[in-house]
C-alpha cells in the first residue's frame, strides 16, 4: 500500500475548491459520518454565484478557521475546520474527500498539520474531535495523532489534546517525535 505524500492546509479558497467541494459531499460514504446538511452541494454551489471569488475564503471563515488539505502540487483532496468552542477550545471537523486516497495517511498528515495551526498559531489551549460512532477510520486517525478518550456519548464520543499534551509529543525523544508541519528541522 502507497503511504501519503507530504500535504499542506491552504487557507486560500478558490470557485473550483467549492466545485471539488461539493463533488465529494455529494457521495454518501465520504458524508456518511460528517454533520454537514444533505443541502451542502447546492450551498457550496450556490455560493460560488453570489460572492466573488475574492471573498470566498472570508465565507468559508465566517464560522471558524476553514482549510483545504492539499497535496503537494496544491490539489485539494479534503478539508479541516477549527472552530472555537470558547475559554481556548477548538473543535476540529476534518475529512478526506477524494476516496481514492483513503487508508494512505492523508487524514493522519492533515490532523497533525491542524495541530500545529491550532496551539501554535491560534493558541487554542485543547482541541476536540467529536466523532460518530462506527467512524474507526477517524478514531484510528486521532488516537494516532495524540488524541485521547475524553466522553463517550451516545452517539459519538469525544477526543481530545490539551496544548501541554502536544508541546510533550513533540519534545518526546527522536525516535517517537514528528516535528511540527512547519519545521526546518
Amino acid at each position: 500500500m502507497d503511504k501519503a505524500a507530504s500535504i499542506f492546509l491552504r487557507a486560500d479558497i478558490h470557485p473550483d475548491d467549492l466545485r471539488a467541494m461539493a463533488h465529494w459531499l455529494r457521495s454518501r460514504r465520504v458524508t456518511r459520518y460528517l454533520n454537514e446538511d444533505v443541502s451542502a452541494p447546492e450551498q457550496l454551489e450556490q455560493l460560488l454565484f453570489s460572492t466573488p471569488a475574492p471573498l470566498l475564503t472570508c465565507r468559508m471563515n465566517q464560522h471558524g478557521r476553514f482549510f483545504l488539505v492539499c497535496r503537494d502540487w496544491d490539489v485539494p483532496i479534503g478539508f479541516v475546520k477549527l472552530t472555537e468552542q470558547g475559554a481556548g477550545v477548538h473543535e476540529i471537523v476534518f475529512a478526506i474527500g477524494d476516496e481514492s486516497l483513503w487508508g494512505l495517511g492523508y487524514g493522519s498528515r492533515a490532523v497533525r498539520a491542524a495541530l500545529d495551526t491550532a496551539f501554535l498559531s491560534l493558541r487554542a489551549r485543547k482541541l476536540v474531535a467529536r466523532i460518530y460512532h462506527g467512524n474507526q477510520r477517524s478514531v484510528n486517525t486521532v488516537l494516532g495523532c495524540g488524541f485521547s478518550l475524553e466522553k463517550r456519548g451516545r452517539g459519538l464520543d469525544a477526543y481530545s489534546i490539551s496544548m501541554a499534551d502536544y508541546l510533550e509529543m513533540m519534545s518526546a525523544p527522536e525516535q517517537n517525535v514528528r516535528k511540527p508541519s512547519g519545521s526546518l528541522a
